[in-house]
């Protein structure tokens, strides 16, 4: 049985078509209906005899180590199709990384990274380590979705060739200097985690006018604004005033906090905050600082930053909270697409597959909002059944007329592949 797509979800898929050269496109196609049709591994052996092995097999491995697949142009056709799906006029980015643990010898990119959040406890892991770049766009009253167009695998100083190595901030930079050039005039945003706070990132940032929202340190020291120089004084002008009292003081004082209603998490919470418009000496420049605390929970206190001095301090703890919607992107990418779990050893297979990976859920987000957007804050994996389902019922319509008791067994049949599928 041969599945068909349907149009819909084609014309998506189409929208990076320039990307692949025109022996490889075929390829592409052949690999997207297993891929998004079956769950667990993407074993290559076993896609290639759903795709019904038109060719041999040795040619679809060779598709992804030997395919000529324009990776930066495969990024810009996922960035304008999320630019135009969703019309967006301001565009909220969030970036991060995350670590997909390897076994084995001869696999390109894998070195020793420490995993903050491994359980039992935390450790270092022998894996990849992936960086992604993603647009955040709303789906719903209060859903967030990170939909990705850039993945970089950074690999360790020791394991990269004399001037190979980049630092995750070098990458980062490099790909909002494309964006810059892709939307020059479009106002951006920039959400990170707090390990990406520092200047190497935030000094790109101001070349390129995208301000930036992100996690604070506790430990970090404050200043005040230098004080006016008097009239006849001598010496360098001061670039900083007198340092300020550390977060902790800070936060305890509790005349200096308002409550306020914030709209985070698909609920609204009232929170108490304070405002601090600060010099940051490891910047080098002027920041607000809130601190939110938690009536319910006074003992935890978080500390955001941001660059755009106009914010509010609304607007600065939604805008961190859509920060969430790239973790989820992770799990999704490798409980439901197989990020993790690739048998790729070489160093074009090993980018290509987790490329066509994150561009897989790009198609299948767009796809579902275009369709049936009533239903778009729905999970991945239930955007992802309906794919399935509504292949499987096109495929059988396919071959005959549509009536009512054709078209009841059909959804059965589209409900229990889709069950099997996910338990395989």
């Amino acid at each position: 049985m041969r599945y068909q797509f349907s149009s819909t979800f084609l014309g998506v898929v189409l929208s990076a078509r320039i990307a692949f050269s025109k022996r490889s496109w075929p390829y592409m196609t052949a690999l997207a209906m297993p891929w998004l049709m079956t769950s667990g591994q993407r074993v290559m052996s076993r896609m290639w005899q759903i795709a019904g092995r038109a060719r041999h097999r040795s040619s679809y491995y060779r598709f992804l180590s030997e395919g000529k697949i324009r990776l930066e142009i495969l990024w810009r056709c996922l960035f304008e199709l999320i630019v135009k799906a969703f019309s967006l006029t301001k565009l909220v980015l969030v970036v991060d990384d995350t670590l997909c643990p390897k076994w084995g010898q001869g696999i390109f990119g894998t070195g020793s990274f420490f995993d903050h959040v491994a359980r039992p406890r935390a450790g270092y892991i022998w894996g990849h380590n992936w960086v992604v770049l993603a647009v955040v766009v709303q789906m719903g009253n209060f859903c967030w979705v990170a939909l990705p167009f850039w993945i970089g695998l950074y690999r360790s100083k020791k394991r990269c060739k004399p001037r190979e190595f980049r630092t995750r901030f070098e990458m980062v930079g490099q790909m909002l200097r494309s964006v810059r050039i892709w939307a020059p005039a479009v106002e951006i945003l920039l959400l990170a985690d707090g390990a990406y706070n520092n200047d190497s990132m935030v000094s790109v940032l101001d070349k390129l006018k995208i301000f930036f929202v992100s996690r604070l340190r506790q430990d970090a020291r404050l200043r005040k604004a230098p004080t006016p120089r008097r009239k006849g004084q001598r010496g360098r002008p001061a670039k900083y005033g007198a340092w300020l009292p550390s977060l902790k003081l800070l936060a305890s004082r509790h005349s200096a906090f308002r409550k306020v209603a914030v709209h985070i998490y698909r609920r609204t919470l009232r929170l108490q905050v304070r405002i601090v418009d600060a010099f940051w000496p490891a910047l080098g420049r002027k920041v607000r600082v809130v601190i939110v605390r938690d009536p319910k929970r006074r003992h935890r206190t978080a500390y955001l930053m941001s660059t755009d001095l106009a914010m509010t301090a609304e607007q600065i703890i939604e805008c961190f909270s859509m920060r969430w919607a790239i973790e989820q992107l992770f799990a999704d990418a490798k409980l439901q697409m197989g990020l993790d779990s690739t048998e790729a050893r070489k160093p074009r297979a090993v980018l290509c597959h987790a490329a066509l990976t994150m561009a897989f859920i790009t198609w299948v987000q767009v796809w579902h909002h275009l369709s049936h957007p009533s239903t778009a804050h729905r999970s991945f994996s239930k955007k992802l059944n309906h794919l399935r389902t509504e292949t499987i019922a096109s495929t059988l319509f396919s071959s005959g007329p549509r009536t009512m008791p054709r078209q009841k067994n059909t959804a059965a049949l589209a409900n229990l592949f889709v069950t099997a599928s996910a338990a395989a």
